[in-house]
C-alpha cells in the first residue's frame, strides 16, 4: 500500500474546510507539508500548548486585540514550526492585519483565511482520523520490513534475495557495493540493469561515505553503511527515493539483514570445518599429537612412509550454493572426483569445508597429472599444492597455503588445472592481493592511497591514473615514461608534479612506488570481477 500523507492542501480540499471559502494569504510553497495533529486554540500563549507541524484552527481570539497581538501569534507558531493557520474571518475579527501576514509570508507559513464559518469539530475529527489512519500504515508497513526480514534472515537467504527484497519495499533500484565501489549486487526497478550501472564507479565515487543514513551527491542518492561498530564493508544505495522516511527504514533493516547473514555465514563455515575433514582437519588443527604419532595415524591410513609431504586443496570456481545441504552434496562429488584423479596413487582425501577437499600426497610432481585429470572429469575445478615438507605436522602449513592458493587460482586465469596443479609462483603478488580482495583493510588501504586521484579522474578526467600506470610499470624513469606514454617529456613534469599532489606522497621515493604500486594493483584487480 502506498503511503499518503495528510497536506495542509488535502486538509483544504476537504468538502467541511472548503465550504468555508477558504484564500490563501501566505505561504503557498508550504502547502504540502505534512500534518501530525490538528489544534483549535484561542489562547494568546498558542507556542506553549504546540509541538510542531500541527495545523492551527482559530476564529481569531487570540490575535483580536492588537495588530501586535496577531504579529506575536504567528510568531509562535513560527518559532514552534507549525505546519500552517487557519483563521475563520468574521465581524469580530474581519481581517488579518499585514504586519502578521509579512512575518508569516517571511516564514513561508501558511496563512488560510476562511470567509464562511466553518464547524472546527467536523474538521478536527476528519482530520484526526486520516492522520490516525496515516499513522497505522506507518506502522503496519515497518512490521512488514521486519517481518520480511526477518523471514529471509530465518531462511539464511544470499544477498541477492535482500536487495531485491528492499528494492521492492523501498519501490526503487537498490545497489550493494563495496568499499572500493564494486557494485557485489543490483536489484533495478522502473529501469534496465545497465542504465542503473552505467558508469557506476565515477558516480559512486562522486557521493562520499557516511557514517549513518544519509541524502548525499549530485543524484541525491539515499545510501546507508553495512557493517557494524564502524567496521563498514560495503553500503547500501538507492538511487531514486520516492519516498524517504520509508526508504531510510528499508536500506537500514537491509543492512542488519546483510551483517547479520555475513555473522552467520562464518560462524556456519566454522562448524563445518570442525565437523568435517577427519584426520586432515585434525592435522590442521594440530589434533594428531606428537610427530610419531601423527606418522603412525598416516601410515595406518595408506600413506606410506617418505622424506616429503605435500599438502593440496581441489575446488570449484563457482561460489558453493547458499542451500547448506546443496553445498554439502557438491563438495562430496568433488572429493569423489579427486579420489578417481589420483587413480591408484597413495593420498589422503577429506572434505574440509563447505567448498574445499583436502589432499595429502608424497609425491609432488604427480600434482600435475592428477590436476589434469580432475579437471577432465570435472572442467570447474581448480587443485593447488603448498609446499613440500619433510615432516607429517609441518603439512599443516602445506595444506592452508594449497587453500589460500587455490582461491585465488579460482579467481585468476593463470595455472588452471587443465595445465597442472597451481603453486605459489603462478600466482605471486597479484594472487596474494586477490587473496584478500575482500578485506576491508586492502580496499580501506587502497582508498587511501589513491582516492583523491581517483575522484579528481572521476570529477575532471585527464588520464593521470593511466600515468600513474604507465610511470610505475617504467620504474619512474622519466625518459621510458615519455616514449610509453607517447608525450613529451617536458609536458610530462607539470602533469607529474600535480599527480604527486593528488597521491601526497613523493614519486621518487621507491617506498612510496611500492606502496602506491600495490594499491593500484588491487584497484585495478578490484575493477575486473
Amino acid at each position: 500500500m502506498c503511503r499518503v500523507p495528510v497536506t495542509v492542501r488535502e486538509a483544504l480540499a476537504l468538502p467541511v474546510l472548503s465550504a468555508g471559502d477558504p484564500v490563501v494569504l501566505s505561504g503557498g510553497d508550504g502547502l504540502d507539508a505534512e500534518l501530525r495533529w490538528v489544534h483549535v486554540s484561542e489562547v494568546r500563549d498558542i507556542g506553549s500548548v504546540l509541538a510542531g507541524d500541527e495545523l492551527v484552527l482559530t476564529t481569531g481570539l487570540g490575535m483580536a486585540s492588537s495588530p501586535e497581538a496577531a504579529d506575536d501569534f504567528v510568531r509562535q507558531l513560527v518559532e514552534v514550526g507549525a505546519a500552517g493557520l487557519v483563521i475563520e474571518l468574521s465581524a469580530a475579527y474581519p481581517s488579518v492585519p499585514e504586519s502578521a501576514l509579512r512575518r508569516a509570508r517571511a516564514a513561508g507559513l501558511p496563512v488560510v483565511a476562511l470567509n464562511r464559518g466553518v464547524r472546527f469539530v467536523e474538521v478536527t475529527e476528519l482530520l484526526h482520523r486520516a492522520i490516525a489512519a496515516e499513522q497505522l500504515e506507518e506502522v503496519r508497513f515497518a512490521g512488514e520490513v521486519h517481518q520480511r526480514f526477518t523471514e529471509l534472515s530465518l531462511d539464511r537467504a544470499p544477498m541477492a534475495r535482500l536487495v531485491e527484497a528492499a528494492a521492492d519495499l523501498a519501490r526503487g533500484s537498490v545497489v550493494l557495493e563495496d568499499l572500493s565501489r564494486r557494485v557485489l549486487v543490483s536489484a533495478a526497478r522502473g529501469e534496465p540493469v545497465d542504465r542503473l550501472l552505467v558508469d557506476w564507479e565515477r558516480r559512486s565515487r562522486l557521493t562520499a561515505y557516511g557514517r549513518a543514513t544519509e541524502r548525499s551527491g549530485p543524484e541525491g542518492w539515499l545510501c546507508t553503511p553495512v557493517g557494524i561498530q564502524g567496521g563498514a564493508w560495503g553500503r547500501l544505495v538507492l538511487t531514486r527515493v520516492p519516498d524517504e522516511a520509508r526508504a531510510r527504514l528499508v536500506l537500514e533493516r537491509t543492512a542488519q539483514a546483510l551483517e547479520l547473514g555475513r555473522m552467520i555465514e562464518r560462524d556456519t563455515t566454522a562448524l563445518q570445518l570442525r565437523v568435517h575433514g577427519g584426520v586432515l582437519l585434525d592435522l590442521l588443527d594440530d589434533r594428531l599429537g606428537p610427530e610419531a604419532v601423527a606418522g603412525a595415524r598416516l601410515h595406518a591410513l595408506g600413506l606410506p612412509d617418505s622424506p616429503a609431504y605435500v599438502g593440496a586443496v581441489a575446488r570449484l570456481r563457482t561460489e558453493p550454493p547458499g542451500d547448506a545441504g546443496a553445498a554439502q552434496r557438491r563438495v562430496v562429488e568433488l572429493s569423489e572426483q579427486v579420489v578417481a584423479a589420483l587413480d591408484g596413487l597413495a593420498g589422503l582425501v577429506g572434505v574440509l569445508d563447505a567448498g574445499h577437499v583436502g589432499l595429502l600426497v608424497t609425491d609432488d610432481a604427480a600434482l600435475d597429472q592428477v590436476a589434469r585429470s580432475l579437471s577432465a572429469r570435472e572442467p570447474d575445478a581448480v587443485l593447488a599444492a603448498g609446499q613440500p615438507v619433510t615432516r607429517v605436522l609441518a603439512a599443516a602449513t602445506s595444506l592452508r597455503s594449497a587453500r589460500a592458493i587455490a582461491g585465488v587460482a579460482a579467481t585468476m586465469a593463470v595455472g588452471t588445472t587443465a595445465h597442472g596443479c597451481v603453486r605459489q609462483a603462478d600466482i605471486r603478488l597479484a594472487g596474494l592481493l586477490m587473496s584478500l580482495r575482500e578485506d576491508a583493510r586492502l580496499q580501506e588501504f587502497a582508498e587511501a592511497e589513491l582516492g583523491r586521484l581517483l575522484e579528481h579522474e572521476a570529477r575532471y578526467g585527464g588520464g593521470l591514473v593511466d600515468l600513474l600506470r604507465h610511470f610505475l610499470a617504467v620504474g619512474g624513469n622519466v625518459t621510458e615514461l615519455a616514449r610509453v606514454a607517447h608525450r613529451n617529456r617536458t609536458s610530462l613534469y607539470p602533469a607529474l608534479r600535480r599527480l604527486e599532489e593528488l597521491v601526497g606522497h613523493p614519486l621518487d621515493d621507491p617506498s612510496s612506488r611500492l606502496s602506491l604500486g600495490v594499491a593500484l594493483l588491487a584497484y585495478d584487480q578490484s575493477r575486473e570481477l
